[in-house]
């Protein structure tokens, strides 16, 4: 396995995807979310995931399994994330991974994923779920995730505002739970930093039969990617695409390559690979941890991605 480049210092605006900031800027305009976050602490939401997956998933560690437990930390090290989460693996009949827990991560990647990736293909895998943390989406992500259980609450959660103004709330973070993937994915990519192994992961979770795995090839899935490019321009199918995703929590598999391919050709992610990250951000009125990078909620008093106590709990 290639020797990875350390990212020393990247900060999660370095890989953020713009549709990602757009989507996040209009969750956070939209009335009750403040109101339901408080809510969900209130409830202990986060404690109830912890056990639920502890107690229900095989956890991994250097004894367990030495190999993943190496990819975690390589992954960790590429994208410069200071807190190592816990890893666990689950049998879901599915190729999937997830992540929990904004105190205390937790990655959870399917038994069936482990089995159909290779290992720098898992390292993709792992490497899209650490950008999550050290980009600070899981509060978010786990009221997206949860969005269902939440849909009878948020008439009142929203103050009465009445069922409109909870839908609202509840499109806008599917909404952003799809476009902060498309982050997730140059995360991904900047832990494995091979394009060909990241696009071979998306081929194999768009639907590619275990009996092609041996004979796959990229060059094909590419110019899917590309031809869906094009397609963008017709104003039916742009809007045809985005209707069909509502209700979704990822976009489309080949809209991540094309974004993926997009980031690589304008010459972004080499840019990114080859800078130096080590400058501190700014500390004045700064809402972002000078350690990691990563974004700092209102009213917090450590940071989300690497634990850091912050001095003084962080303000609108």
């Amino acid at each position: 396995m290639q020797q990875r480049k350390a990212l020393l210092g990247l900060k999660p605006q370095s890989y953020e995807h713009p549709f990602d900031r757009q989507a996040l800027d209009a969750l956070e305009k939209t009335g009750g979310l403040k109101t339901l976050v408080g809510k969900v602490n209130e409830w202990g939401l986060e404690r109830m995931l912890r056990v639920q997956l502890t107690g229900s998933h095989l956890r991994v560690g250097a004894d367990t399994d030495p190999e993943l437990h190496a990819l975690l930390q390589d992954a960790a090290r590429c994208i410069d994330l200071p807190l190592m989460p816990e890893l666990y693996v689950a049998a879901t009949g599915e190729l999937n991974a997830f992540t929990s827990g904004v105190r205390a991560p937790i990655v959870v990647l399917s038994a069936e994923m482990v089995d159909a990736l290779s290992p720098e293909e898992l390292q993709f895998v792992i490497g899209h779920e650490l950008g999550h943390i050290k980009s600070a989406h899981v509060l978010y992500y786990q009221l997206a995730e949860f969005v269902p259980v939440f849909g009878e609450l948020l008439g009142g959660i929203t103050l009465g505002l009445g069922e409109l103004a909870g839908a609202g709330l509840q499109m806008a973070l599917l909404n952003w739970r799809r476009m902060s993937e498309l982050s997730a994915d140059r995360a991904g990519l900047l832990a494995c930093q091979d394009a060909n192994v990241a696009l071979t992961v998306m081929m194999k979770m768009a639907g590619l039969p275990k009996s092609r795995y041996a004979s796959a090839n990229t060059e094909d899935f590419i110019a899917q990617a590309r031809a869906f490019e094009a397609m963008d321009k017709e104003a039916l199918n742009w809007i045809a695409r985005r209707l069909s995703a509502m209700g979704t929590t990822h976009p489309w598999t080949v809209l991540r390559a094309r974004e993926l391919l997009a980031w690589i050709d304008d010459g972004s992610y080499d840019k990114v690979l080859g800078a130096d990250h080590g400058a501190a951000l700014p500390t004045a009125g700064a809402a972002f941890c000078v350690g990691c990078g990563a974004k700092l909620f209102e009213g917090a008093l450590f940071c989300s991605g690497c634990g850091t106590r912050l001095r003084a709990a962080v303000s609108a």
